[in-house]
């Protein structure tokens, strides 16, 4: 295990962990659990890049982390009202059929990379994630529904660029 894997297995511990704060109400400590692992996220990336310490396992078990994290934050804000279930919803059938194709063209032996519409989706919807968890009530209810519907919105834009990659790699493929 190398230091790039030990900060995404630090990430996978911190998901049950966000959870529980937020069940308790103690959303700035979730935000703060959130924001570590974001920074461990580039930090790990970093690392991995630069260290030349990319592993497989590392290539498995980051997206899971990242996913895992950001998934739980989302049903954690929507279970305690501050996010509506719907956009909820939309991210994570984004995220299921984004792990259905990745699945079938693991299959296949091909292999598709992060790009960066799905880096900035993640980004985008961190920020949201943040802004709702730590501005709930302080931002205007028109401006708070756009940072609501942001995550799925950006989720949409990502998925759609990453099937027409995804249909790409097929037509090369056969």
């Amino acid at each position: 295990m190398n230091l790039p894997n030990s900060l995404t297995f630090l990430r996978i511990l911190m998901i049950p962990i966000v959870a529980v704060l937020f069940s308790r109400g103690a959303y700035t400590a979730a935000a703060l659990v959130f924001l570590l692992a974001c920074l461990t996220d580039i930090l790990d990336g970093y690392l991995a890049r630069h260290l030349q310490k990319i592993t497989e396992m590392g290539k498995l078990l980051d997206p899971l982390a990242d996913k895992g994290m950001q998934l739980t934050v989302l049903v954690s804000l929507a279970w305690c009202g501050r996010m509506p279930y719907l956009s909820v919803w939309i991210v994570l059938g984004k995220e299921l059929l984004m792990f259905l194709g990745g699945l079938y063209l693991f299959r296949q032996q091909v292999v598709v990379s992060a790009n960066w519409y799905g880096k900035a989706a993640t980004v985008l919807i961190s920020a949201c994630v943040m802004a709702v968890i730590l501005l709930y009530d302080f931002i205007p209810p028109i401006l708070l529904q756009i940072v609501q519907w942001t995550p799925p919105v950006a989720a949409i834009f990502a998925f759609v660029l990453y099937f027409v990659a995804f249909l790409q790699q097929i037509r090369k493929e056969s």
